[in-house]
């Protein structure tokens, strides 16, 4: 079944401030991402917890999505990742988990069909950026919760796939390199 994305989930952009190297919750940037949409460090990007910022924290089941700049992606909140309250580069996508899993989202925004759509509502610009109301109009897939769930199962089980490939990529690169320089090193 489709929807309009306005009719999952609240939309609205993340707060505009400055991080610094203290305080009690993560401000998230889209450069604290790795190319796999993850969550890397946090250096020089944090905020105090006020009254503002207590507002703006995401919640379980919120998803972000960045909506300016070259790499647009979403990604999930996990609680496990602490207090974060994403930058004003960031959609805030706020949905009722009865209806539909964030991760789910998440994973369904990062596909190369929907990033395609994503890219052509927000393109034309010199610095891309998603305007809110062709966002809204974005259609979902939503199937049922247990459909839901076995995608997250699947795209989480293919990405540790890839993050092990890679992993073995680069140790063989790094045996490679070593092998190399010490038959240098020798002649």
């Amino acid at each position: 079944m489709k929807h309009k994305l306005c009719d999952i989930a609240d939309i609205h952009f993340g707060p505009y401030l400055k991080g610094g190297d203290d305080g009690d919750v993560k401000y998230l940037l889209a450069s604290h991402f790795d190319k796999s949409f993850r969550p890397t460090k946090f250096e020089h990007s944090f905020i105090e917890l006020d009254e503002k910022t207590n507002e703006e924290l995401l919640q379980s089941n919120d998803v972000i999505l960045a909506g300016k700049g070259q790499r647009t992606f979403a990604w999930a909140y996990d609680v496990s990742m602490g207090p974060c309250v994403p930058s004003s580069l960031f959609f805030v996508l706020k949905t009722n988990p009865n209806e539909i899993n964030g991760k789910y989202l998440a994973h369904y925004l990062n596909t190369e069909k929907m990033q395609h759509q994503l890219k052509l509502i927000g393109g034309g610009l010199t610095v891309p950026s998603i305007p809110k109301k062709e966002l809204q109009k974005l259609s979902i897939h939503i199937p049922s919760m247990d459909e839901q769930m076995r995608f997250v199962e699947l795209a989480e089980l293919l990405e540790e796939d890839v993050a092990l490939t890679e992993s073995l990529l680069s140790r063989k690169r790094a045996m490679r390199n070593s092998i190399l320089n010490r038959i240098i090193k020798t002649n």
